[in-house]
């Protein structure tokens, strides 16, 4: 992994990523100052092909100093493997500011992040990288994916992967897939994050899935407007009572090392520590 990336992975925050079509650059500054914790101009699914070259034309001239945003700022280029896609590399390549991460989509294997990342290589700014999965391939393929270089987080895309399987977008149905995404990220010690919720009016909702998948363990949502912002980081943060034992735990370990410790009534042992010192870093790096 680079430098920028490492620099990157220690401080990163997931929890949301906002979405903005690159065809509409009267929505870029807003993004990146909405209080998500990544906005990323999007140049694939939310751009139509005859638009692309003039979204293209935006990026180029778009991404601003990284004092200017509150938010990281992400680009998510087409699928590599397409003609869009090595249109959108060679814009990389070519302009000035560069995002600080790049959003793979519909990524199938490690091979995929080893090119982009070859092809990055005469760039003096290092970027960090965010796959994708959308399909069973690349759902096959995650552990490898997810522990490829410069990879900061890994993702799910489950409307593409449920069009390929011909499951229906629902709790039940994505469970074990979800799953998968959570072993490949454990695996290479880095975040999952999950897909959108598709109904912007029903935040109500929102939270609910929300506070599903970070009972399952993962990091982040991606959030298809500003107003999903808040349920998600409100879905993805553990409540209070929930801190202040981790906190509990910790500081009783630190006092007793030995092994097994315990703390309000309760033996604990170590895999319960590990898992309270997860939270503890969590919560401090927000």
């Amino acid at each position: 992994m680079n430098t920028t990336a490492m620099h990157l992975k220690k401080s990163f925050l997931c929890r949301s990523i906002l979405f903005v079509p690159a065809s509409r650059p009267d929505r870029y500054q807003k993004a990146f100052t909405s209080g998500a914790d990544i906005a990323c101009v999007d140049l694939e699914d939310a751009v139509a092909p005859k638009f692309k070259n003039a979204a293209r034309q935006n990026v180029a001239e778009f991404f601003p100093p990284p004092d200017t945003q509150s938010s990281l700022r992400a680009l998510r280029i087409n699928q590599l493997s397409s003609e869009a896609g090595l249109r959108d590399v060679l814009l990389l390549l070519g302009q000035g500011p560069k995002p600080d991460i790049v959003i793979l989509p519909k990524v199938e294997s490690a091979e995929e992040i080893t090119w982009f990342n070859d092809l990055m290589a005469p760039v003096e700014q290092s970027i960090g990288l965010l796959p994708l999965v959308e399909s069973a391939k690349g759902l096959q393929n995650s552990l490898d994916i997810a522990s490829s270089d410069n990879v900061l987080a890994i993702g799910f895309g489950f409307a593409d992967f449920c069009a390929e399987v011909g499951a229906d977008i629902s709790w039940e149905s994505l469970r074990y897939a979800r799953g998968r995404i959570l072993q490949a990220a454990a695996y290479a010690n880095i975040d999952a994050v999950d897909g959108p919720y598709l109904d912007l009016e029903d935040l109500e909702g929102l939270l609910q899935e929300t506070q599903n998948v970070a009972a399952l363990g993962f990091r982040g949502k991606i959030v298809l407007h500003p107003r999903q912002i808040d349920p998600v980081h409100q879905g993805l943060s553990p409540t209070e009572e929930t801190v202040q034992r981790a906190r509990k735990i910790v500081q009783a370990f630190k006092e007793n090392p030995s092994g097994v410790v315990v703390v309000d009534g309760r033996m604990v042992d170590l895999p319960v520590v590990e898992r309270a010192r997860k939270l503890v870093t969590l919560v401090d790096r927000q």
